[in-house]
């Protein structure tokens, strides 16, 4: 044995076409017969497009990773956060740099996006955060960072009857 083997057994992988002409790849690693991951190839060009993963070990594939512009870069993230198996947040790399420039999530498990954070001019902090506070599907309220220093300067109030003063 070297000081490298762990003496576990190598995770099974298994190759099929889709339907589509695609490759899908499945990981087993823990030899349980379901897989903790899966990689698809959309094009079967040699290059994955999207790469899902059981973060949680619950057996579902609950996290995905997606080159949504086909340039080999993974740009976007969807979890699927509680369960139930629909996706309810994605983070976008929206200027290419490798970092997540926006997050929209629905935050009360209605299907609808109720909450939208972004960093518009690409620096790593958020700008601006808006949020849908009463689910009916408009944003409610947006706090904003004006002049860039991280600091939420601006409170809007999109529908008045969820600003606290106009209620006062």
């Amino acid at each position: 044995m070297s000081e490298y083997d762990t003496g576990a057994q190598d995770p099974q992988v298994v190759e099929v076409e889709g339907e589509d002409g695609s490759t899908i790849y499945a990981v087993d690693e823990n030899h349980d017969g379901l897989a903790e991951a899966g990689a698809y190839d959309a094009d079967s060009d040699g290059q994955i497009d999207a790469v899902a993963v059981d973060t949680d070990g619950d057996g579902t594939l609950e996290t995905e990773l997606v080159d949504l512009n086909g340039d080999g870069q993974f740009d976007a993230v969807f979890v699927d956060t509680d369960g139930d198996g629909i996706k309810d947040m994605a983070g976008l790399d929206r200027d290419g740099d490798g970092l997540i420039d926006r997050v929209v999530a629905d935050t009360d498990g209605d299907n609808k996006i109720d909450t939208d954070v972004r960093d518009d001019d690409f620096d790593g902090v958020a700008d601006k955060i808006s949020a849908d506070t009463d689910a009916d599907g408009d944003k409610d309220v947006t706090v904003t960072d004006e002049d860039g220093d991280g600091t939420f300067e601006t409170v809007h109030y999109d529908d008045p009857t969820t600003n606290p003063l106009a209620q006062a």
